[in-house]
């Protein structure tokens, strides 16, 4: 690894100097990229940052024009604090909430909810939305990272309940450029960042990117990462404009289960309380202790590509088509559950908790892993095609922009695997695990075909009705068809087809909003938004399914068995802006969410019950400020609150009706973080010091509120040294109180630790 990396560095630079020398006669003749920008996002990252048209919004006009909020957290800011993967984007974001669970899948939450959309330069990945998490790869050529809050189905399309987390990558310029990144940190962490632009001919620009990350883990969760873009534009006249990009990484990660914690109160042979439930066995070291199997692994392999053309018919009027293409590759396997050695009688265990009134005595050392495994494999095509123009009626201005989305998605996953050997019965001791016990043989018993076609039409339009009042309507008409195939297997053949269910789903959604300017550059707004998601659930005969009034149910003749997840949220907000000193962004919601979906348990009988019982509310606010008094100090920060409760909530066997008011899970109420940066405004030698915070406080594991994660603040530095603006030597210390703390747990009972305090060294270089 250490040698791919170090020889990527030599070949870039040799193919920078080849480029420099190319360019060196061509740069009179450069593309007029102001041309290409079209919307001017006044955002708190950086001020009248120009966002290329895969941006979200559809149409050229400002985001302090919007009645939305949206967070932009820019390239410069990933690098300065060593942000390089979305897991740590709350360090300067608030309202949203990654998670990494299951090995090196990356849950989401966006003011308190699932539902959240993921989108590389405007494509979707839609397995994020399959399993409500995905696995997601180091950044490699990152412009941006675009954060859309609340419903907003009318922008992208169905699943966005939550919210849209957008992707942005550097694009091809003619002004020859190179950027390299070397890192080593905590773990034997090295970390490799690359990149050069330039032009190829007079019509043609480049950009590629490499980033190579190799680190041993936290808790020894070693990782491989391998990522690769390129993007070229190609423009054969004033009207046109092609540009490709394409994305390929290898990811292999050495999974982490988590840490058991106690799943009900434990007693001693006296009767006396050791442990209450969420307890983790005392003496546990949350750093060294690896309960994996040798061969646990996460494997993900991708490859994309981006196609966009766009045209020119006038001054006012522009066609735009984005055609896109995916496949991954990915195979599973991870010790994903323990299970404590238990008895009926005290004889061999000294321990026990109750089931029900019935005492069932315990090993409260020795566990027995539970492996899962999976392989699949993904095919997506998309392509969106819009026109975007202006026009006048009655003497007011419109925005506007009619659009046209498909997408096709393939998944083929093996799954159900039948396990033998020695590592499926050995018990082992929490303190003195044992990495191999014995081969560990699996067999998969049934392949999953699905097959999802979505098409849809939209409508965006900003409405100029005057200089201080503005309207915006956007509107989209949803199609979904879902089929779905179980079929039997032993292990990769199959033996027994199974029935292909279709499930379809309609929907209008929209988002509505009014703007006022009551100052220059200030706006209060308010606005109205709706959202749908397509339950993906379909008729098995291991589960049990309750309706959204208790009752049992069965699935019908086309498997479908529950009506599409609503959201609708209420804004109001605030965009401000004071010269370049102060940039505030203030909002508030309220976003109601029904027909949701949860698994409520297991009967009786052992079988696990699954109900559409009742809705949601999130209800809070959020603010991000950026204040710059002076050139040598800059502050920004920012805090959300966020109340996600259970409302209306049907009564079953299962589930009791007593969870209304819960929390949502991993979904704290208070969430803030802030940086200050201090610099001594040199151009030759410029010093740099940021000192940082994040903080969450209390959140839960379950809907039931048994299980939570403590409130947890974190302090950061980042500290840098820049010459001639060429040259940077960067320390970043995170966790730098090396807090314990955890926000995501796997089967909820498995506390999964964040990272120590880590330190990270990095030599920059910019051309």
């Amino acid at each position: 690894m250490r040698k791919k990396i170090f020889l990527c560095l030599f070949f870039s630079t040799c193919l920078f100097a080849f480029v420099h020398g190319q360019t060196d006669s061509e740069n009179n003749l450069k593309f007029d990229e102001e041309k290409d920008t079209v919307i001017h996002l006044e955002e708190h990252v950086v001020v009248g940052r120009h966002i290329r048209k895969t941006s979200l919004l559809k149409l050229p006009v400002a985001l302090s024009e919007m009645p939305l909020t949206m967070s932009v957290v820019e390239g410069r800011v990933l690098s300065d604090l060593n942000i390089t993967d979305l897991l740590n984007i709350n360090k300067t974001t608030t309202g949203i909430r990654v998670m990494n669970n299951y090995g090196g899948f990356h849950m989401f939450r966006t003011r308190g909810l699932n539902g959240v959309v993921l989108l590389s330069n405007g494509i979707r990945d839609e397995r994020s939305e399959f399993y409500s998490c995905a696995p997601t790869s180091s950044f490699v050529g990152v412009n941006r990272i675009e954060v859309l809050k609340g419903p907003s189905s009318a922008m992208i399309g169905h699943s966005a309940i939550g919210g849209i987390i957008n992707i942005i990558y550097n694009q091809p310029s003619a002004t020859a450029s190179m950027d390299a990144r070397l890192a080593f940190g905590s773990w034997n962490t090295y970390t490799a960042q690359l990149g050069a632009s330039g032009s190829l001919s007079s019509k043609v620009n480049f950009r590629i990117d490499y980033t190579g990350i190799q680190s041993d883990g936290w808790r020894k969760n070693d990782k491989k990462s391998h990522n690769i873009y390129l993007a070229l534009d190609f423009r054969p006249n004033i009207r046109n404009k092609f540009s490709f990009s394409a994305i390929a990484y290898d990811n292999r990660v050495h999974t982490d289960p988590g840490i058991p914690r106690f799943f009900n109160d434990i007693y001693d042979e006296s009767g006396k309380k050791i442990y209450s439930i969420g307890d983790i066995p005392e003496g546990v070291d949350l750093k060294k202790t690896n309960l994996t199997y040798v061969d646990d692994h996460l494997n993900d392999k991708h490859l994309s590509t981006t196609n966009i053309w766009e045209h020119t018919f006038s001054d006012q009027w522009k066609l735009r088509n984005i055609f896109g293409l995916s496949y991954n590759t990915l195979s599973y396997l991870q010790s994903e559950e323990f299970s404590h050695l238990t008895s009926k009688t005290s004889g061999r265990y000294k321990h026990y908790y109750l089931n029900g009134k019935e005492k069932r005595y315990i090993s409260i050392d020795s566990i027995i892993r539970e492996p899962f495994h999976f392989d699949y494999d993904n095919y997506y095509i998309g392509n969106q095609i819009e026109i975007q123009g202006s026009l006048d009626t009655w003497g007011i201005n419109h925005l506007v922009s009619f659009g046209h989305d498909f997408s096709y998605m393939y998944l083929q996953r093996w799954q159900g695997s039948n396990f033998s050997g020695p590592a499926t019965t050995t018990a082992m001791s929490i303190y003195h695990p044992i990495a191999n016990p014995g081969y560990l043989e699996a067999k998969f018993t049934n392949r999953v075909n699905v097959k999802e076609y979505y098409h849809s039409l939209s409508l965006f339009d900003q409405v100029a009705l005057n200089k201080r009042w503005s309207v915006m309507l956007a509107l989209r008409y949803n199609l979904f068809r879902r089929k779905v195939k179980n079929n039997k297997t032993n292990h990769r053949t199959v033996t027994e087809e199974g029935i292909e269910y279709i499930l379809p789903d309609n929907a209008l959604t929209y988002k509505f909003g009014l703007i006022y300017e009551f100052a220059a550059n200030n706006r209060i707004y308010a606005s109205v938004s709706n959202s749908f998601r397509p339950i993906r659930t379909i008729g098995d005969k291991s589960y049990i399914y309750v309706d959204n009034k208790g009752n049992i149910i069965e699935p019908g003749s086309t498997g479908k068995i529950y009506a599409p997840e609503r959201g609708m949220q209420y804004e109001i907000g605030l965009h401000s802006k004071i010269n370049d000193v102060f940039l505030l962004e203030l909002s508030a919601f309220h976003i109601r969410k029904t027909n949701i979906v949860q698994k409520l348990g297991k009967n009786t009988e052992g079988k696990s019950v699954i109900g559409q019982v009742g809705t949601v509310n999130s209800d809070g606010f959020e603010t991000e400020v950026t204040y710059s008094p002076v050139t040598y100090l800059s502050l920004r920060g920012g805090y959300a609150f966020t109340t996600s409760r259970v409302g209306e909530y049907s009564s079953t066997s299962i589930s009791k009706s007593e969870m209304k008011g819960n929390y949502l899970p991993y979904s704290p109420v208070h969430t803030a973080f802030g940086w200050i940066f201090f610099n001594n405004n040199s151009i030759k030698h410029l010093f740099r010091l940021g000192i940082g915070f994040d903080y969450s406080s209390k959140s839960y594991a379950d809907l039931a509120n048994e299980m939570w994660f403590n409130p947890a603040f974190v302090g950061n530095i980042m500290v840098s040294y820049r010459y001639n603006k060429n040259w940077t030597l960067q320390l970043n210390i995170d966790n730098i109180f090396d807090k314990r703390y955890a926000k995501a747990a796997e089967n909820t009972i498995q506390w999964l630790p964040e990272p120590g305090r880590n330190i990270t060294l990095s030599a920059i270089f910019h051309l």
